[in-house]
């Protein structure tokens, strides 16, 4: 091995010529030997195979037929949270692929578009933000099935083929629709759509957007929102609030291995071992049902990208906890547990901000972070109608009782 780093690594280095595929039977057979039963050193949980050029990193006790990332080296600035267990045994390392290069560019486009409205006076701040908010959502939501027909994206394509017609007309018929519990007005292109609620279309934006920012939408719109980093929002408030007031909120993007640090050991590595500690289904039922009533608050939690990550890892953590509840019953020869399995809430992310524009940020965050991971992780609660997520409210963290809560985290750099 060129490096062993007894319970936690093995790195192998190879010529910048070689194929990774060819080492990777040795390196398997050296994570094998990496054990010392008598010193009580178990076998190194990581792997990193690397011939300068690229590296893969492999969790071989999970998953052996597959690496659980693979970084071209001219990415490793971007991507270095695949190597987060370097820093410790306190941090976990992040393998969500974020797409960060296509969350960047849609990002830039619809804040573009803001600034251009809000340089020309477009309408009222405030409505900028609503429209920029019901924008994005509803761009997520046709590209995961949410809204039949494309509806946003076919009005922005013909507002931009015919400057005659109002955005503000066909785009604000379609946001106020949105919040329509009734099948009133639901034709044409508005067919496919649906009852949203959540209050994100409570107050419908209507503004007229000019044939550049229309098509700057329109360009938004090409991208495939269903690989978008919900925490496009960090980048989305920063360029919604302006420096200045950002300068004086505190406000600022934390990177995502960032937040793990303090994820990891508040939420994952606590549940983990209990997890880990399981020796019957019936016990481990009952961790199931301890875990969807875990609740978290974020006291400062501006745009939601902590509350989003530790959603994703507490429903990552049920999908593993129901994996050893079934093995747990092949292995003693038992029934799985009867009835069904709960899963996490959305609603037991609870978040306080002063700023009312970032508070529907990070309900908006959690919303689309909501149904990616049903796509993850399986069923959780209908992405329709909007969970309530009124938990997650605009307050000075600094002046009324938090609520009842088993975790907090944020940032400490963060007033709050």
């Amino acid at each position: 091995m060129d490096l062993h780093w007894p319970g936690v690594c093995i790195v192998e280095m190879k010529a910048p010529d070689r194929d990774l595929t060819a080492a990777r039977a040795q390196v398997l057979r050296y994570w094998h030997e990496s054990e010392d039963a008598a010193g009580d050193v178990p076998k190194a949980r990581f792997v990193v195979v690397c011939n300068f050029r690229r590296l893969e990193v492999w969790e071989p006790g999970r998953f052996e037929q597959r690496p659980q990332a693979v970084v071209d080296l001219d990415d490793l600035p971007d991507r270095y949270d695949v190597l987060a267990f370097l820093a410790g045994p306190s941090v976990e390392p992040v393998f969500v692929e974020h797409h960060r290069e296509l969350t960047t560019q849609a990002a830039e486009k619809v804040a573009l578009a803001y600034h251009a409205m809000a340089d020309r006076s477009a309408a009222p701040i405030d409505e900028l933000q609503r429209f920029v908010m019901q924008s994005v959502w509803c761009m997520f939501a046709e590209d995961l099935g949410m809204l039949d027909g494309y509806p946003y994206q076919s009005s922005v394509h013909l507002l931009v083929e015919d400057p005659a017609r109002s955005s503000a007309n066909d785009l604000g018929a379609l946001f106020r629709v949105l919040n329509q519990k009734t099948n009133h007005n639901r034709k044409g292109l508005l067919a496919g759509t649906r009852y949203v609620n959540g209050e994100l279309f409570a107050d419908p934006a209507y503004v007229d957007l000019d044939q550049f920012e229309l098509a700057l939408m329109a360009e938004a719109c090409q991208f495939d929102w269903r690989r978008v980093d919900p925490t496009i929002f960090g980048s989305l408030m920063e360029s919604v609030l302006g420096h200045d007031r950002r300068w004086e909120l505190g406000a600022h993007y934390t990177h995502e291995t960032d937040i793990m640090k303090i994820v990891t050991p508040t939420i994952v590595r606590p549940w983990r071992e209990r997890i880990d500690a399981l020796t019957s289904p019936t016990e481990a039922r009952g961790l199931l049902d301890e875990l969807c009533a875990f609740r978290v608050l974020d006291p400062a939690c501006g745009c939601g990208n902590f509350l989003y990550v530790a959603y994703r890892e507490l429903r990552r953590l049920e999908a593993l906890l129901k994996e050893r509840i079934v093995d747990l019953a092949r292995e003693r020869g038992l029934p799985v547990p009867a009835g069904p399995m709960p899963y996490v809430p959305l609603s037991n992310m609870q978040g306080i901000d002063i700023e009312r524009t970032v508070v529907m940020i990070a309900r908006v965050t959690l919303w689309m972070g909501h149904r990616q991971m049903i796509e993850l992780y399986g069923e959780a609660e209908d992405p329709l109608p909007l969970v309530d997520l009124s938990g997650i409210r605009r307050d000075d963290a600094l002046r009324v009782p938090w609520p009842d809560t088993d975790c907090i985290i944020g940032n400490p750099a963060v007033p709050g």
